[in-house]
């Protein structure tokens, strides 16, 4: 599956106590000019603390097991080339896409939440 908008990735993310443990990611932009694209991760909603812009329901995407989030604070823009090879290498794995419907949701919500990072929300238009 070439890197696309709308595609869904598990991306190495573990912790000390769980080194192999893997999040979902969704990519946010098909690949611009200088082969860059937008990436932001899913992560589990523990509390009124998360940003709330886009919170996430499991039966929103296969991966999902209970309410989630989106990370907006650690959207990245990255090279689409070198998360290419990261799948190719097994580092990072494809899974289904998001649907269009939380697609719009979380891509809207990447200029709406006052969590994403500057350099990424002018890198969109935001």
């Amino acid at each position: 599956m070439p890197v696309k908008e709308k595609a869904a990735l598990l991306v190495p993310s573990g912790t000390y106590h769980e080194p192999d443990k893997k999040h979902l990611h969704i990519i946010c932009s098909d690949p611009d000019a200088k082969g860059l694209v937008v990436i932001v991760g899913i992560s589990t909603y523990t509390n009124d603390l998360c940003d709330q812009t886009c919170v996430l329901q499991a039966h929103e995407h296969p991966w999902l097991r209970h309410q989630s989030f989106v990370l907006y604070r650690k959207a990245e823009i990255v090279s689409a080339a070198a998360l290419q090879a990261r799948i190719q290498s097994g580092e990072v794995l494809e899974c289904d896409e998001v649907n269009a419907q939380t697609f719009l949701r979380i891509k809207k919500g990447l200029c709406k939440s006052p969590q994403t990072k500057r350099k990424v929300k002018r890198y969109l238009g935001c």
